[in-house]
Protein backbone atom coordinates (compact mmCIF):
# COMPACT_ATOMS: atom_id res chain seq x y z
CA UNK A 1 0.00 0.00 0.00
CA UNK A 2 2.79 2.65 1.16
CA UNK A 3 4.18 1.65 -2.20
CA UNK A 4 1.26 2.85 -3.82
CA UNK A 5 1.08 5.88 -2.52
CA UNK A 6 4.56 6.68 -3.29
CA UNK A 7 3.87 6.35 -6.66
CA UNK A 8 0.85 8.65 -6.02
CA UNK A 9 3.06 11.24 -4.96
CA UNK A 10 4.88 11.15 -7.76
CA UNK A 11 2.31 11.42 -10.19
CA UNK A 12 0.51 14.60 -8.06
CA UNK A 13 3.71 16.74 -8.41
CA UNK A 14 3.22 20.00 -10.49
CA UNK A 15 -0.79 19.18 -10.49
CA UNK A 16 -3.30 21.71 -9.18
CA UNK A 17 -5.02 21.21 -5.53
CA UNK A 18 -7.68 18.64 -5.47
CA UNK A 19 -9.80 16.77 -3.22
CA UNK A 20 -8.01 13.62 -3.94
CA UNK A 21 -4.50 15.51 -3.32
CA UNK A 22 -5.19 16.33 0.02
CA UNK A 23 -6.60 13.15 0.71
CA UNK A 24 -2.62 11.78 -0.16
CA UNK A 25 -1.03 14.17 2.23
CA UNK A 26 -3.51 12.77 5.16
CA UNK A 27 -2.97 9.48 4.10
CA UNK A 28 1.00 9.95 4.43
CA UNK A 29 -0.09 11.22 7.75
CA UNK A 30 -1.54 7.88 8.92
CA UNK A 31 1.62 5.94 7.04
CA UNK A 32 3.83 7.11 9.57
CA UNK A 33 1.89 5.84 12.47
CA UNK A 34 1.15 2.52 10.31
CA UNK A 35 4.31 1.99 9.18
CA UNK A 36 6.60 0.91 11.84
CA UNK A 37 3.55 -1.31 12.73
CA UNK A 38 4.22 -3.33 9.98
CA UNK A 39 7.51 -2.88 9.36
CA UNK A 40 7.84 -4.83 12.40
CA UNK A 41 5.48 -7.69 12.11
CA UNK A 42 7.29 -8.41 9.23
CA UNK A 43 10.59 -8.12 10.08
CA UNK A 44 10.47 -9.91 13.51
CA UNK A 45 8.46 -13.48 11.79
CA UNK A 46 11.72 -12.65 8.92
CA UNK A 47 14.33 -13.12 11.24
CA UNK A 48 12.64 -15.88 13.24
CA UNK A 49 11.72 -18.06 10.20
CA UNK A 50 15.44 -17.15 9.42
CA UNK A 51 16.64 -18.35 12.83
CA UNK A 52 15.00 -21.37 12.32
CA UNK A 53 15.65 -22.87 9.09
CA UNK A 54 19.55 -21.52 10.16
CA UNK A 55 19.10 -23.61 13.42
CA UNK A 56 18.17 -26.55 11.38
CA UNK A 57 20.95 -26.63 8.76
CA UNK A 58 23.58 -25.80 11.49
CA UNK A 59 24.26 -22.45 12.95
CA UNK A 60 26.60 -20.28 14.96
CA UNK A 61 24.26 -19.57 18.54
CA UNK A 62 25.56 -16.09 18.27
CA UNK A 63 23.74 -15.85 14.57
CA UNK A 64 20.72 -17.09 15.92
CA UNK A 65 20.83 -15.58 19.33
CA UNK A 66 20.85 -12.12 17.27
CA UNK A 67 18.18 -13.21 14.83
CA UNK A 68 15.71 -14.63 17.83
CA UNK A 69 16.39 -11.65 19.73
CA UNK A 70 15.89 -9.37 17.00
CA UNK A 71 12.17 -8.66 17.28
CA UNK A 72 12.78 -4.70 17.39
CA UNK A 73 14.95 -1.74 16.64
CA UNK A 74 16.11 -1.45 20.40
CA UNK A 75 16.28 -4.74 21.15
CA UNK A 76 18.30 -5.47 17.61
CA UNK A 77 20.72 -3.05 18.68
CA UNK A 78 21.11 -4.24 22.00
CA UNK A 79 21.50 -7.79 20.93
CA UNK A 80 24.19 -6.66 18.46
CA UNK A 81 25.88 -4.88 21.50
CA UNK A 82 25.55 -7.10 24.28
CA UNK A 83 26.34 -10.48 21.85
CA UNK A 84 29.66 -8.37 20.36
CA UNK A 85 28.52 -10.12 17.17
CA UNK A 86 30.20 -7.39 15.27
CA UNK A 87 30.15 -8.89 12.26
CA UNK A 88 28.36 -9.00 8.15
CA UNK A 89 25.10 -10.93 9.43
CA UNK A 90 24.90 -8.44 12.61
CA UNK A 91 25.18 -5.16 10.81
CA UNK A 92 22.61 -6.18 8.06
CA UNK A 93 20.22 -6.92 10.78
CA UNK A 94 20.61 -3.54 12.48
CA UNK A 95 20.36 -2.04 8.73
CA UNK A 96 17.61 -3.54 8.08
CA UNK A 97 15.84 -2.48 11.29
CA UNK A 98 17.23 1.05 10.34
CA UNK A 99 14.52 1.34 7.87
CA UNK A 100 11.54 1.32 9.80
CA UNK A 101 12.25 4.96 11.40
CA UNK A 102 13.16 5.62 7.65
CA UNK A 103 10.21 4.82 6.21
CA UNK A 104 7.79 6.36 8.54
CA UNK A 105 9.80 9.66 8.13
CA UNK A 106 9.47 9.60 4.04
CA UNK A 107 6.01 8.95 4.89
CA UNK A 108 5.13 11.83 6.19
CA UNK A 109 7.56 13.75 4.14
CA UNK A 110 5.87 12.76 0.91
CA UNK A 111 3.90 15.71 -0.45
CA UNK A 112 3.58 19.14 0.58
CA UNK A 113 1.88 22.06 -1.22
CA UNK A 114 3.54 25.36 -2.73
CA UNK A 115 1.90 28.18 -4.41
CA UNK A 116 3.68 29.53 -8.31
CA UNK A 117 2.84 32.74 -9.56
CA UNK A 118 1.41 32.86 -12.63
CA UNK A 119 1.22 35.89 -14.66
CA UNK A 120 -1.41 36.47 -17.45
CA UNK A 121 -2.22 40.14 -19.26
CA UNK A 122 -6.31 41.00 -19.37
CA UNK A 123 -7.89 44.58 -19.85
CA UNK A 124 -8.57 46.70 -17.46
CA UNK A 125 -10.96 49.99 -17.98
CA UNK A 126 -11.16 52.86 -15.88
CA UNK A 127 -12.51 56.36 -15.38
CA UNK A 128 -11.15 58.71 -17.75
CA UNK A 129 -10.89 62.93 -16.87
CA UNK A 130 -9.27 63.71 -19.87
CA UNK A 131 -10.05 65.77 -22.82
CA UNK A 132 -10.58 63.62 -25.32
CA UNK A 133 -7.54 62.79 -28.14
CA UNK A 134 -7.06 65.13 -30.63
CA UNK A 135 -9.64 67.96 -29.50
CA UNK A 136 -7.88 70.95 -29.47
CA UNK A 137 -10.97 73.19 -30.12
CA UNK A 138 -11.96 75.99 -27.68
CA UNK A 139 -15.29 74.88 -27.24
CA UNK A 140 -14.16 71.06 -26.88
CA UNK A 141 -15.20 69.51 -23.51
CA UNK A 142 -17.43 66.14 -22.83
CA UNK A 143 -20.45 67.08 -23.88
CA UNK A 144 -21.95 64.51 -21.88
CA UNK A 145 -21.04 65.96 -18.39
CA UNK A 146 -23.58 67.33 -15.94
CA UNK A 147 -22.10 71.03 -16.49
CA UNK A 148 -22.95 71.05 -20.22
CA UNK A 149 -26.71 73.07 -19.47
CA UNK A 150 -27.77 74.19 -16.86
CA UNK A 151 -30.99 72.28 -17.14
CA UNK A 152 -28.83 69.00 -16.66
CA UNK A 153 -27.29 71.01 -13.51
CA UNK A 154 -30.69 71.71 -12.38
CA UNK A 155 -32.17 67.89 -12.56
CA UNK A 156 -28.63 66.79 -10.77
CA UNK A 157 -27.88 69.63 -8.17
CA UNK A 158 -29.22 67.63 -5.39
CA UNK A 159 -26.84 64.50 -6.34
CA UNK A 160 -23.76 66.50 -6.93
CA UNK A 161 -23.98 68.60 -3.45
CA UNK A 162 -24.56 64.81 -1.63
CA UNK A 163 -21.58 63.60 -3.64
CA UNK A 164 -19.42 66.18 -2.73
CA UNK A 165 -20.64 66.74 1.13
CA UNK A 166 -20.03 62.98 1.41
CA UNK A 167 -16.33 63.31 0.34
CA UNK A 168 -15.61 66.02 2.81
CA UNK A 169 -17.11 64.41 5.57
CA UNK A 170 -15.26 61.46 5.14
CA UNK A 171 -13.03 60.24 8.05
CA UNK A 172 -9.12 61.22 8.12
CA UNK A 173 -8.30 58.00 7.58
CA UNK A 174 -10.10 58.30 3.94
CA UNK A 175 -8.94 61.92 3.18
CA UNK A 176 -4.87 60.88 4.27
CA UNK A 177 -6.01 57.33 2.46
CA UNK A 178 -5.15 57.00 -1.28
CA UNK A 179 -8.68 55.62 -2.11
CA UNK A 180 -12.14 57.24 -1.47
CA UNK A 181 -14.58 55.65 0.48
CA UNK A 182 -15.57 54.10 -2.43
CA UNK A 183 -12.33 52.28 -2.63
CA UNK A 184 -11.57 54.28 -6.32
CA UNK A 185 -8.02 55.25 -7.06
CA UNK A 186 -6.93 59.26 -6.28
CA UNK A 187 -4.60 60.69 -8.11
CA UNK A 188 -2.00 62.10 -6.36
CA UNK A 189 -0.80 65.71 -7.59
CA UNK A 190 2.88 65.94 -8.99
CA UNK A 191 3.93 68.98 -7.48
CA UNK A 192 3.05 67.65 -3.81
CA UNK A 193 5.88 65.11 -4.45
CA UNK A 194 9.61 65.54 -5.23
CA UNK A 195 9.27 65.83 -8.84
CA UNK A 196 11.24 67.85 -11.04
CA UNK A 197 9.16 69.22 -14.14
CA UNK A 198 12.80 69.85 -15.76
CA UNK A 199 13.88 65.84 -15.79
CA UNK A 200 15.05 64.82 -18.71
CA UNK A 201 14.44 61.40 -18.61
CA UNK A 202 11.05 61.71 -16.88
CA UNK A 203 11.50 59.64 -14.13
CA UNK A 204 8.78 57.51 -11.88
CA UNK A 205 8.44 59.15 -8.61
CA UNK A 206 7.54 57.00 -5.54
CA UNK A 207 4.22 58.23 -3.68
CA UNK A 208 4.97 58.52 -0.18
CA UNK A 209 1.25 58.03 1.21
CA UNK A 210 0.31 59.90 4.60
CA UNK A 211 -1.03 63.45 6.31
CA UNK A 212 1.72 65.26 4.09
CA UNK A 213 0.31 64.09 0.24
CA UNK A 214 -1.92 66.02 -1.30
CA UNK A 215 -4.67 64.75 -3.92
CA UNK A 216 -5.85 66.32 -6.78
CA UNK A 217 -9.43 64.73 -5.66
CA UNK A 218 -11.35 63.67 -3.11
CA UNK A 219 -12.76 61.32 -4.98
CA UNK A 220 -10.84 58.59 -7.46
CA UNK A 221 -11.14 56.70 -10.86
CA UNK A 222 -13.10 53.84 -10.87
CA UNK A 223 -11.93 50.21 -12.15
CA UNK A 224 -12.87 47.82 -14.02
CA UNK A 225 -12.14 43.75 -14.60
CA UNK A 226 -10.06 43.33 -11.72
CA UNK A 227 -10.08 39.93 -10.53
CA UNK A 228 -10.90 39.30 -6.82
CA UNK A 229 -7.37 37.79 -5.97
CA UNK A 230 -4.03 38.25 -7.38
CA UNK A 231 -1.49 40.92 -7.81
CA UNK A 232 -2.05 43.33 -10.55
CA UNK A 233 -0.02 46.06 -12.19
CA UNK A 234 -1.28 48.29 -14.69
CA UNK A 235 -0.73 52.28 -15.89
CA UNK A 236 -3.24 54.37 -16.08
CA UNK A 237 -3.21 58.04 -18.17
CA UNK A 238 -5.15 60.72 -16.62
CA UNK A 239 -5.18 64.55 -15.93
CA UNK A 240 -6.88 66.69 -13.12
CA UNK A 241 -7.13 70.71 -13.09
CA UNK A 242 -4.13 72.30 -11.01
CA UNK A 243 -4.97 75.61 -10.03
CA UNK A 244 -2.41 78.33 -8.29
CA UNK A 245 -3.28 81.33 -6.55
CA UNK A 246 -1.29 84.16 -5.22
CA UNK A 247 -1.87 85.72 -1.76
CA UNK A 248 -5.21 87.56 -0.75
CA UNK A 249 -5.89 90.72 -2.06
CA UNK A 250 -8.13 92.53 0.47
CA UNK A 251 -10.52 95.24 -0.52
CA UNK A 252 -11.76 98.60 1.26
CA UNK A 253 -14.37 98.40 4.02
CA UNK A 254 -16.01 100.66 2.25
CA UNK A 255 -16.59 103.12 -0.68
CA UNK A 256 -16.10 107.08 -0.86
CA UNK A 257 -19.51 107.51 0.15
CA UNK A 258 -19.04 105.22 3.00
CA UNK A 259 -21.42 102.94 1.93
CA UNK A 260 -20.99 99.00 1.09
CA UNK A 261 -20.42 98.54 -2.24
CA UNK A 262 -19.49 95.20 -3.46
CA UNK A 263 -18.84 95.99 -7.55
CA UNK A 264 -17.05 98.89 -6.70
CA UNK A 265 -14.87 96.64 -4.08
CA UNK A 266 -14.04 93.72 -6.68
CA UNK A 267 -13.13 96.16 -9.53
CA UNK A 268 -10.58 97.45 -6.93
CA UNK A 269 -8.84 94.53 -7.19
CA UNK A 270 -9.14 94.09 -11.03
CA UNK A 271 -11.96 91.69 -11.01
CA UNK A 272 -14.24 92.87 -13.82
CA UNK A 273 -16.70 91.26 -16.47
CA UNK A 274 -19.10 89.59 -14.40
CA UNK A 275 -19.85 91.95 -11.49
CA UNK A 276 -22.66 93.76 -13.19
CA UNK A 277 -24.76 90.62 -13.70
CA UNK A 278 -26.68 90.57 -10.33
CA UNK A 279 -27.03 92.98 -7.65
CA UNK A 280 -24.85 91.27 -5.47
CA UNK A 281 -21.95 88.99 -7.53
CA UNK A 282 -22.46 86.64 -4.47
CA UNK A 283 -26.47 85.61 -5.52
CA UNK A 284 -24.59 84.78 -9.28
CA UNK A 285 -26.46 81.94 -10.43
CA UNK A 286 -27.78 80.90 -6.77
CA UNK A 287 -31.32 78.63 -7.69
CA UNK A 288 -33.47 80.36 -4.54
CA UNK A 289 -31.36 84.16 -5.03
CA UNK A 290 -29.35 83.22 -1.90
CA UNK A 291 -26.39 85.43 -0.57
CA UNK A 292 -23.61 82.89 -0.03
CA UNK A 293 -20.16 83.88 1.19
CA UNK A 294 -18.04 83.71 -1.68
CA UNK A 295 -18.13 83.28 -5.29
CA UNK A 296 -15.83 82.06 -8.51
CA UNK A 297 -15.58 84.06 -11.40
CA UNK A 298 -13.17 84.52 -14.46
CA UNK A 299 -12.18 87.84 -16.41
CA UNK A 300 -13.01 86.16 -19.46
CA UNK A 301 -16.15 85.80 -21.72
CA UNK A 302 -15.33 82.96 -23.39
CA UNK A 303 -11.76 80.92 -24.21
CA UNK A 304 -9.82 82.52 -26.92
CA UNK A 305 -6.97 80.68 -26.89
CA UNK A 306 -4.72 77.84 -25.23
CA UNK A 307 -0.86 79.72 -25.09
CA UNK A 308 -1.26 80.59 -21.46
CA UNK A 309 -3.23 79.75 -18.09
CA UNK A 310 -6.75 80.42 -17.85
CA UNK A 311 -7.70 83.46 -15.18
CA UNK A 312 -10.10 82.55 -11.93
CA UNK A 313 -10.95 84.51 -9.34
CA UNK A 314 -12.05 83.29 -5.45
CA UNK A 315 -13.90 86.06 -3.52
CA UNK A 316 -15.15 85.66 -0.06
CA UNK A 317 -16.54 88.28 2.36
CA UNK A 318 -15.87 86.23 5.59
CA UNK A 319 -15.15 89.18 8.76
CA UNK A 320 -11.75 90.24 6.82
CA UNK A 321 -11.56 93.80 8.56
CA UNK A 322 -11.44 94.62 11.78
CA UNK A 323 -13.26 97.59 13.31
CA UNK A 324 -16.55 98.19 15.10
CA UNK A 325 -19.38 95.22 14.71
CA UNK A 326 -20.91 97.28 11.93
CA UNK A 327 -18.17 96.99 10.06
CA UNK A 328 -17.61 93.35 10.19
CA UNK A 329 -20.06 91.87 6.71
CA UNK A 330 -18.03 94.97 4.61
CA UNK A 331 -14.52 93.70 3.41
CA UNK A 332 -13.96 91.58 0.71
CA UNK A 333 -10.65 89.33 -0.01
CA UNK A 334 -9.93 88.08 -3.16
CA UNK A 335 -7.83 85.19 -4.63
CA UNK A 336 -6.40 85.91 -8.13
CA UNK A 337 -5.46 82.37 -9.32
CA UNK A 338 -4.71 80.38 -12.37
CA UNK A 339 -5.17 77.27 -13.61
CA UNK A 340 -3.81 74.24 -15.91
CA UNK A 341 -4.33 70.34 -16.50
CA UNK A 342 -1.35 68.55 -16.11
CA UNK A 343 -0.81 65.67 -17.80
CA UNK A 344 -0.29 62.20 -16.20
CA UNK A 345 0.92 58.37 -15.94
CA UNK A 346 -0.06 56.57 -12.72
CA UNK A 347 1.79 53.22 -12.25
CA UNK A 348 -1.31 51.35 -10.66
CA UNK A 349 -0.59 48.32 -8.05
CA UNK A 350 -3.24 45.97 -6.80
CA UNK A 351 -3.83 43.22 -4.54
CA UNK A 352 -6.94 41.69 -5.52
CA UNK A 353 -9.49 44.55 -6.08
CA UNK A 354 -7.60 47.30 -3.89
CA UNK A 355 -5.69 49.16 -5.55
CA UNK A 356 -3.29 52.69 -5.34
CA UNK A 357 -0.93 55.04 -7.57
CA UNK A 358 2.36 54.14 -6.52
CA UNK A 359 4.38 56.20 -8.86
CA UNK A 360 3.86 58.74 -11.36
CA UNK A 361 5.40 60.42 -14.08
CA UNK A 362 4.64 63.13 -16.79
CA UNK A 363 2.31 61.93 -19.41
CA UNK A 364 4.95 62.69 -22.63
CA UNK A 365 2.31 62.43 -25.13
CA UNK A 366 -0.35 63.26 -24.56
CA UNK A 367 -3.62 64.27 -26.85
CA UNK A 368 -3.77 67.81 -25.43
CA UNK A 369 -1.85 70.69 -23.80
CA UNK A 370 -1.71 71.45 -20.02
CA UNK A 371 -2.55 74.86 -20.89
CA UNK A 372 -6.12 73.49 -22.57
CA UNK A 373 -9.08 73.25 -20.14
CA UNK A 374 -10.82 69.69 -19.88
CA UNK A 375 -13.90 71.23 -20.62
CA UNK A 376 -15.58 73.93 -22.57
CA UNK A 377 -16.76 77.69 -21.62
CA UNK A 378 -20.24 76.63 -20.81
CA UNK A 379 -19.24 73.90 -18.52
CA UNK A 380 -16.43 76.09 -17.10
CA UNK A 381 -19.42 78.87 -16.50
CA UNK A 382 -21.17 76.34 -14.75
CA UNK A 383 -18.62 75.14 -12.43
CA UNK A 384 -17.94 78.62 -11.30
CA UNK A 385 -21.33 78.83 -10.72
CA UNK A 386 -21.92 75.33 -8.48
CA UNK A 387 -19.01 75.78 -6.51
CA UNK A 388 -20.12 78.07 -3.43
CA UNK A 389 -23.14 75.94 -3.26
CA UNK A 390 -21.28 72.69 -3.82
CA UNK A 391 -22.18 72.07 0.08
CA UNK A 392 -25.52 73.40 0.89
CA UNK A 393 -26.25 76.98 1.63
CA UNK A 394 -26.05 78.14 4.33
CA UNK A 395 -27.96 81.94 6.05
CA UNK A 396 -26.49 85.16 4.56
CA UNK A 397 -25.00 85.68 7.95
CA UNK A 398 -22.88 82.53 8.31
CA UNK A 399 -19.67 81.39 6.41
CA UNK A 400 -20.42 79.22 3.69
CA UNK A 401 -19.34 75.13 3.70
CA UNK A 402 -16.80 75.90 1.28
CA UNK A 403 -15.28 78.81 2.67
CA UNK A 404 -14.60 76.59 6.02
CA UNK A 405 -12.95 74.15 3.71
CA UNK A 406 -10.66 76.76 2.27
CA UNK A 407 -9.79 78.12 5.50
CA UNK A 408 -8.50 74.69 6.26
CA UNK A 409 -11.30 73.57 8.62
CA UNK A 410 -11.33 69.63 8.77
CA UNK A 411 -14.95 69.81 9.45
CA UNK A 412 -16.41 72.51 7.42
CA UNK A 413 -19.77 72.47 8.90
CA UNK A 414 -19.42 72.09 12.35
CA UNK A 415 -18.85 76.27 12.05
CA UNK A 416 -21.67 77.26 9.84
CA UNK A 417 -23.99 78.62 12.19
CA UNK A 418 -21.48 80.97 13.47
CA UNK A 419 -21.04 84.83 12.25
CA UNK A 420 -17.51 85.78 9.95
CA UNK A 421 -15.25 85.53 12.23
CA UNK A 422 -12.37 84.07 10.27
CA UNK A 423 -10.76 86.02 7.34
CA UNK A 424 -8.26 84.20 4.72
CA UNK A 425 -5.29 86.81 5.89
CA UNK A 426 -3.22 84.00 7.23
CA UNK A 427 -4.08 81.63 4.29
CA UNK A 428 -1.26 81.86 1.69
CA UNK A 429 -1.85 81.77 -2.05
CA UNK A 430 0.76 78.33 -2.22
CA UNK A 431 -1.80 76.53 0.41
CA UNK A 432 -5.11 77.92 -0.79
CA UNK A 433 -3.80 76.79 -4.48
CA UNK A 434 -3.66 73.24 -3.48
CA UNK A 435 -7.36 73.24 -1.46
CA UNK A 436 -9.09 75.26 -4.38
CA UNK A 437 -7.46 72.11 -6.83
CA UNK A 438 -9.00 69.36 -4.69
CA UNK A 439 -12.45 71.08 -4.36
CA UNK A 440 -12.67 71.91 -7.93
CA UNK A 441 -11.53 68.37 -9.49
CA UNK A 442 -14.03 67.00 -6.77
CA UNK A 443 -16.57 68.55 -8.15
CA UNK A 444 -15.82 68.21 -11.69
CA UNK A 445 -15.11 64.56 -11.26
CA UNK A 446 -18.83 64.03 -10.01
CA UNK A 447 -20.57 65.91 -12.77
CA UNK A 448 -18.71 63.76 -15.12
CA UNK A 449 -20.39 60.50 -13.32
CA UNK A 450 -22.46 61.70 -10.70
CA UNK A 451 -24.08 58.17 -9.62
CA UNK A 452 -21.25 55.66 -10.86
CA UNK A 453 -18.25 56.81 -8.71
CA UNK A 454 -20.23 55.90 -5.48
CA UNK A 455 -20.25 52.41 -7.36
CA UNK A 456 -17.05 51.51 -7.34
CA UNK A 457 -15.50 48.91 -8.82
CA UNK A 458 -19.01 47.73 -9.69
CA UNK A 459 -20.01 50.42 -11.66
CA UNK A 460 -21.13 49.27 -15.08
CA UNK A 461 -19.32 51.43 -17.68
CA UNK A 462 -21.57 50.42 -20.66
CA UNK A 463 -24.90 50.65 -18.59
CA UNK A 464 -27.86 52.28 -20.17
CA UNK A 465 -28.66 55.69 -17.98
CA UNK A 466 -32.04 54.38 -17.60
CA UNK A 467 -30.35 51.60 -15.65
CA UNK A 468 -27.51 53.43 -13.64
CA UNK A 469 -28.34 56.95 -14.21
CA UNK A 470 -25.35 59.42 -15.40
CA UNK A 471 -22.84 56.70 -16.30
CA UNK A 472 -19.15 57.48 -17.01
CA UNK A 473 -18.72 57.81 -21.19
CA UNK A 474 -15.56 58.63 -21.16
CA UNK A 475 -13.52 54.99 -20.04
CA UNK A 476 -10.03 54.10 -20.92
CA UNK A 477 -8.56 50.33 -21.72
CA UNK A 478 -5.16 49.75 -19.72
CA UNK A 479 -3.16 45.99 -20.27
CA UNK A 480 -3.23 44.97 -16.63
CA UNK A 481 -0.60 42.10 -15.68
CA UNK A 482 -1.80 40.26 -13.04
CA UNK A 483 0.18 37.80 -11.18
CA UNK A 484 -1.79 34.94 -9.67
CA UNK A 485 -0.59 32.56 -6.38
CA UNK A 486 -1.96 29.26 -6.98
CA UNK A 487 -1.27 26.33 -5.35
CA UNK A 488 -0.06 23.25 -6.85
CA UNK A 489 1.84 20.12 -4.77
CA UNK A 490 5.53 19.81 -4.92
CA UNK A 491 6.22 16.01 -4.08
CA UNK A 492 9.51 15.33 -2.25
CA UNK A 493 10.74 12.55 -5.25
CA UNK A 494 13.95 11.91 -2.91
CA UNK A 495 11.33 10.82 -0.37
CA UNK A 496 9.09 9.03 -2.05
CA UNK A 497 11.69 7.05 -4.13
CA UNK A 498 12.96 5.87 -0.65
CA UNK A 499 9.88 4.95 0.57
CA UNK A 500 9.14 2.64 -2.58
CA UNK A 501 12.25 1.24 -2.12
CA UNK A 502 11.95 0.31 1.11
CA UNK A 503 7.88 -0.95 0.34
CA UNK A 504 9.49 -3.25 -1.75
CA UNK A 505 12.37 -4.39 0.31
CA UNK A 506 9.47 -5.11 3.33
CA UNK A 507 7.55 -7.17 0.66
CA UNK A 508 10.08 -9.15 0.04
CA UNK A 509 11.16 -10.02 3.65
CA UNK A 510 7.57 -11.27 3.97
CA UNK A 511 7.95 -13.12 0.85
CA UNK A 512 11.64 -14.80 1.94
CA UNK A 513 9.62 -15.26 5.66
CA UNK A 514 6.77 -17.29 3.80
CA UNK A 515 8.95 -19.33 1.80
CA UNK A 516 11.56 -20.16 4.68
CA UNK A 517 8.40 -21.27 6.44
CA UNK A 518 7.67 -23.72 3.81
CA UNK A 519 11.03 -24.69 3.83
CA UNK A 520 11.63 -25.29 7.42
CA UNK A 521 10.74 -28.50 8.76
CA UNK A 522 11.16 -28.13 12.60
CA UNK A 523 9.47 -26.91 15.05
CA UNK A 524 9.57 -23.50 15.97
CA UNK A 525 10.83 -23.60 19.28
CA UNK A 526 12.82 -20.47 19.78
CA UNK A 527 12.27 -17.98 21.51
CA UNK A 528 9.45 -19.52 23.71
CA UNK A 529 9.79 -20.26 27.86
CA UNK A 530 7.67 -23.85 27.03
CA UNK A 531 10.62 -24.97 24.94
CA UNK A 532 12.58 -25.06 28.30
CA UNK A 533 10.08 -27.28 29.59
CA UNK A 534 10.82 -30.21 27.24
CA UNK A 535 12.65 -33.12 28.92
CA UNK A 536 13.20 -31.01 31.96
CA UNK A 537 12.81 -33.50 35.26
CA UNK A 538 11.74 -30.77 37.28
CA UNK A 539 8.21 -29.68 35.65
CA UNK A 540 5.90 -32.07 35.68
CA UNK A 541 5.35 -32.42 32.16
CA UNK A 542 4.06 -35.45 30.35
CA UNK A 543 6.18 -36.93 28.08
CA UNK A 544 6.17 -36.44 24.28
CA UNK A 545 5.18 -33.40 22.07
CA UNK A 546 8.51 -32.93 20.81
CA UNK A 547 6.82 -32.14 17.46
CA UNK A 548 5.07 -29.41 18.30
CA UNK A 549 6.14 -26.10 17.89
CA UNK A 550 6.72 -23.09 20.51
CA UNK A 551 2.75 -21.54 20.06
CA UNK A 552 1.47 -24.68 20.47
CA UNK A 553 3.28 -26.49 23.31
CA UNK A 554 3.06 -23.01 25.08
CA UNK A 555 -1.16 -22.84 24.63
CA UNK A 556 -1.16 -26.40 25.84
CA UNK A 557 1.06 -25.28 28.75
CA UNK A 558 -0.71 -21.91 29.85
CA UNK A 559 -1.88 -22.84 33.31
CA UNK A 560 1.43 -24.47 34.44
CA UNK A 561 2.51 -22.98 36.96
CA UNK A 562 6.96 -22.64 36.56
CA UNK A 563 9.55 -20.66 38.65
CA UNK A 564 13.33 -19.96 38.18
CA UNK A 565 14.30 -21.41 41.48
CA UNK A 566 17.41 -23.25 43.23
CA UNK A 567 17.32 -26.97 43.20
CA UNK A 568 20.08 -27.40 46.15
CA UNK A 569 19.03 -24.62 48.55
CA UNK A 570 21.11 -26.55 51.12
CA UNK A 571 24.63 -26.55 49.22
CA UNK A 572 27.63 -24.15 48.99
CA UNK A 573 26.35 -24.00 45.31
CA UNK A 574 23.44 -23.77 44.34
CA UNK A 575 21.49 -24.51 40.84
CA UNK A 576 19.01 -22.76 38.49
CA UNK A 577 16.31 -24.45 36.76
CA UNK A 578 12.87 -23.80 35.96
CA UNK A 579 10.81 -25.95 37.33
CA UNK A 580 6.87 -26.20 37.80
CA UNK A 581 5.07 -25.46 41.35
CA UNK A 582 2.06 -26.09 42.51
CA UNK A 583 1.20 -23.58 44.91
CA UNK A 584 2.39 -20.31 47.12
CA UNK A 585 4.07 -22.20 49.93
CA UNK A 586 5.88 -24.44 47.28
CA UNK A 587 7.25 -21.92 45.71
CA UNK A 588 8.68 -20.27 48.85
CA UNK A 589 11.36 -22.52 49.21
CA UNK A 590 14.57 -22.35 46.84
CA UNK A 591 14.05 -18.89 46.31
CA UNK A 592 17.34 -17.21 44.42
CA UNK A 593 19.34 -14.57 46.46
CA UNK A 594 21.66 -12.45 45.22
CA UNK A 595 24.28 -12.99 47.82
CA UNK A 596 24.54 -16.61 46.99
CA UNK A 597 26.71 -18.51 44.10
CA UNK A 598 24.98 -20.81 41.48
CA UNK A 599 26.04 -22.78 38.93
Amino acid sequence: MLAVLGFAVLGLDGNKRSSFGDGIIELGKYGATAFPFMFAAIAARLFKAVALWRSEKGAKLGLLEQLVGSQSLGATVERFVLLRSFDIPGAIVVLLWFLSPLGSQMSLRLLGLTSVNIISQTPVQYFNTTTPAGSMDINSGPDWAVFDSLSDLAYVRPSLTAFVSANMLASTNVLKSPVDQWNNIKVPRLDAMAYSADASNNPWVPIANGSSMTWASLSGLMIQGLNASGNSTFIIQTSYIDVTCSDPMQTKARNEDGDINFTDMLKSVGLAVHINDASSPFSRGNPDGSNPSLFLDTNSNSFTRFDAPQNLFYASRVALVTGPPDSQLSGIEVYNCSYTTPKIEGNVTCVGQDCAITQVRRWEDAPSSSLQPPFNWVEFSNLLLFIPGSLGYPHSSTASPVDQYMLGSDAPFSRGYQSYELNFSKISGADFGKRLTTLINTVWQANLAPFSIPLGSSADFNAKEETQGWVPKATTTAMNVQRFEKLKYAANRSNAIILIVITVVLQICAIVGLVLKEMTSAPDILGYVSTMTRDNVHTAVPSGGNTLDGVERARYLSDMRVQLADTRPGDDVGHIVLRSVNNGNESRKGRLDKRRLYM
